[in-house]
């Protein structure tokens, strides 16, 4: 029998972001791995089941419940004494009855690094639920080197109690294209055409705001340049209201925020643009920069926190305050990279899912078994595999 593995996926119910990627990915190649048998939770589990077509280990279950207190008291240790859980995986939060192995990834503590940029409740509320989980946790996980450092440094966690099972790219996003045909399904699509994209949700250190200030100063408007905005808003950001709200109609008509794009259609939008910028404050990890750069798009990527590991951007790896942003701007539309290939190459070495996914199962057979098979992990000396008699 196949140990049981209880995944929360509360985050195929909401807005695009890094977790949902994480889970998707992981659990997509360790469902193919075999060794664990998988439920998968949501308050839509239809819509989840939809990430993981033709998955062979997967049970994917209904929350009944939209309060998260009475999830976390009652319904989540109900569901490990029904499904009979061996391990359960939740992303920053766990509940506090523990009534089985708790895996906790803490995908980062920016709220810690950068508390300007988040309000006081936030911080307060996020610090303590983070803290108690991960001290709770048999096996906490982070995504990034800058993350396990973080939580070394604010939750005085030791280090080698810590595991590192970074966020990948996935095949789907090198896989060859056609831009011309790109650029033409995107202006039937979404009318949108000689575009600067920025793929995030929005909120203060995801730093929209002073892209929208270089794309204005830089007047891209009147060289028939637009800027596009990918994702929801997750904390308000009044500064870039303002600035929205003072602009001339046909100055709006250039700048778009679209929300709610599946994956299809946003790798098309990453195939047609420009240039695609990413000049986040702070960040875990950071996905989108090495999805566009694993399609050979020119990226402009801030080179703070965890994406200082992401040098091969080269001159384009910059600071992300206007004036750099500008400069870097300036020259990305007017020079052609020869690079991109290089770069493209660069990330599928570095960052492929397998490698994370193998790391995962792994860590979680070793707190619920013993391997005893071979596999190779692509890069990696022959392991142990954890498959179950």
């Amino acid at each position: 029998m196949k140990s049981k593995i209880f995944v929360d996926g509360r985050v195929f119910d909401t807005e695009y972001q890094g977790t949902r990627t994480y889970i998707h990915n992981l659990y997509k190649i360790i469902d193919n791995i075999g060794d664990f048998e998988i439920f998968l939770a949501s308050c839509n589990p239809e819509n989840a089941a939809s990430f993981f077509p033709g998955s062979h280990n997967m049970h994917f279950i209904r929350y009944n419940t939209v309060s998260k207190i009475r999830r976390a008291l009652q319904e989540l240790p109900e569901m490990m004494t029904l499904y009979k859980i061996d391990a359960a995986h939740y992303q920053y939060v766990a509940p506090p009855r523990k009534n089985c192995l708790q895996i906790v990834t803490i995908h980062d503590l920016l709220f810690k690094d950068f508390p300007g940029e988040f309000s006081l409740a936030y911080r307060m509320t996020k610090s303590a639920a983070f803290y108690l989980s991960a001290k709770r946790a048999d096996l906490v996980t982070t995504v990034s080197a800058y993350s396990k450092k973080a939580i070394v440094r604010h939750f005085s966690i030791p280090e080698e109690n810590i595991h590192v099972v970074p966020n990948g790219v996935s095949n789907f996003y090198f896989e060859p294209f056609d831009k011309e045909k790109a650029a033409m399904e995107v202006w039937e699509k979404f009318g949108l055409k000689n575009y600067l994209l920025y793929v995030s949700r929005i909120e203060p250190r995801k730093n929209q705001v002073d892209l929208l200030k270089a794309y204005l100063d830089l007047k891209l408007y009147e060289q028939d340049k637009s800027l596009v905005f990918v994702g929801k808003t997750s904390i308000s950001v009044p500064q870039l209201k303002e600035i929205m709200h003072s602009l001339c109609e046909e100055i709006k008509q250039k700048i778009f925020f679209l929300e709610d794009i599946s994956n299809t259609d946003l790798r098309l939008l990453y195939q047609a643009t420009d240039l695609f910028v990413y000049p986040s404050k702070g960040e875990g990890f950071g996905i989108p920069p090495l999805e566009a750069g694993a399609m050979g798009i020119p990226t402009i990527c801030s080179n703070t926190t965890a994406m200082e590991e992401f040098s091969f951007f080269g001159d384009r790896h910059i600071h992300p305050d206007v004036a750099q942003l500008k400069a870097s701007i300036t020259r990305a539309l007017t020079e052609q990279p020869s690079n991109l290939r290089e770069i493209s190459n660069t990330i599928r070495r570095r960052y492929g899912w397998e490698k994370a996914a193998f790391t995962m199962n792994e860590l979680i057979w070793n707190k619920v078994g013993k391997p005893h098979h071979i596999f190779n992990i692509p890069g990696t000396p022959a392991k142990a595999a954890p498959v179950l008699d």
